[in-house]
């Protein structure tokens, strides 16, 4: 998202094409999930760093799920991304 970000908004299928557009692309979504990619590393591997970051991907998730129905957006890139950001989710927060 960061070094690509054209990539990014192809596959979520909004415009990324003036230098404004790619930046909101970096900022918010690469620096969001490199964020909170680092945040356990930098609290040394926390439990509670985990349990957070899936968390955060639960609701992504359920955010996804609302919009989908709201917006009808039920495609198949859409419905992957789902299936990847419940099992992120469910890895973190689920103990083992």
């Amino acid at each position: 998202m960061v070094l690509k970000p054209e990539s990014y908004a192809k596959l979520a299928e909004f415009s990324a094409g003036n230098a404004r557009g790619k930046t909101e692309v970096k900022a918010i979504m690469g620096g969001t999930f490199i964020g909170l990619g680092v945040a356990p590393i930098v609290l040394l591997g926390a439990q509670i760093s985990f349990l957070f970051l899936g968390i955060v991907y639960l609701f992504i998730a359920a955010t996804r799920i609302m919009s989908i129905f709201v917006d009808k957006s039920l495609t198949f890139t859409n419905l992957i991304t789902l299936l990847v950001e419940i099992a992120f989710g469910l890895i973190m927060v689920l103990p083992i």
